[in-house]
């Protein structure tokens, strides 16, 4: 082994060893859990109750390993944001160095809805995002949104034409993926999100080779 590829070895080792401590453990995944199913279970007080708890739950999840700042509730002239969440001094070093394509600021919509979110409040979250000049958003739910993931139709639809036209994204996360976090990156979390949603839209999808393409080419 010369020197380059023992250096190597010990940049990975030393990514490995970072990227281990990114991990939630598994008292932080149960504690998750149990915040999740009290959530679900919707035994409060008042909807606002119900909607504090989720709100505190995603602060919680974005906080624990210190990559994001938090604020809750900022209003703007017109509107009021769930969540603002910007990266650290941590979270920009760890960005740098694991995840070079996430975002550096989100906005986070909360939704304590029994049923899959409809249209009109994701189009609501982006109108927010829009006035807010933010490009990136988390759209939380209980159940997730409408529409089928794999069709341009409801919920899920609008969210793929967002990305398309306006080069906005909104990664759309239910209770169900933010359990059993143990062993779990949230960055990596989101960047699969991002990636994946920016794949999907992706122009080059619907470009298909024209019959005649060929005999232009030999012309």
């Amino acid at each position: 082994m010369n020197e380059l590829e023992k250096l190597e070895n010990f940049v990975n080792d030393q990514i490995d060893i970072i990227s281990k401590g990114l991990e939630y453990t598994k008292e932080q995944s149960d504690n998750i859990d149990i915040a999740i199913d009290q959530i679900v279970s919707g035994n409060f007080k008042s909807t606002k109750d119900i909607g504090d708890a989720l709100e505190n739950l995603i602060a919680k999840i974005f906080e624990v390993h210190k990559l994001y700042f938090i604020k809750q509730n900022l209003r703007t002239k017109t509107n009021e944001i769930d969540l603002f969440i910007e990266l650290s001094e941590k979270g920009y070093f760890y960005r740098s160095r694991l995840y070079p394509s996430l975002p550096k600021k989100f906005l986070v919509e909360c939704k304590n809805y029994n049923e899959t979110v409809g249209v009109t409040y994701v189009g609501k979250f982006y109108s927010l995002m829009n006035v807010s000049n933010t490009n990136n958003g988390i759209f939380i739910s209980k159940k997730g949104l409408t529409g089928n993931p794999d069709s341009w139709s409801d919920s899920k639809g609008l969210v793929k034409k967002i990305a398309l036209k306006n080069n906005c994204f909104i990664l759309d996360f239910d209770l169900s993926e933010l359990k059993n976090l143990k062993g779990k990156h949230l960055n990596k979390m989101l960047s699969d999100k991002l990636n994946c949603l920016k794949l999907d839209v992706s122009f080059e999808k619907f470009i298909k080779p024209h019959e005649l393409e060929n005999s232009l080419k030999d012309a």
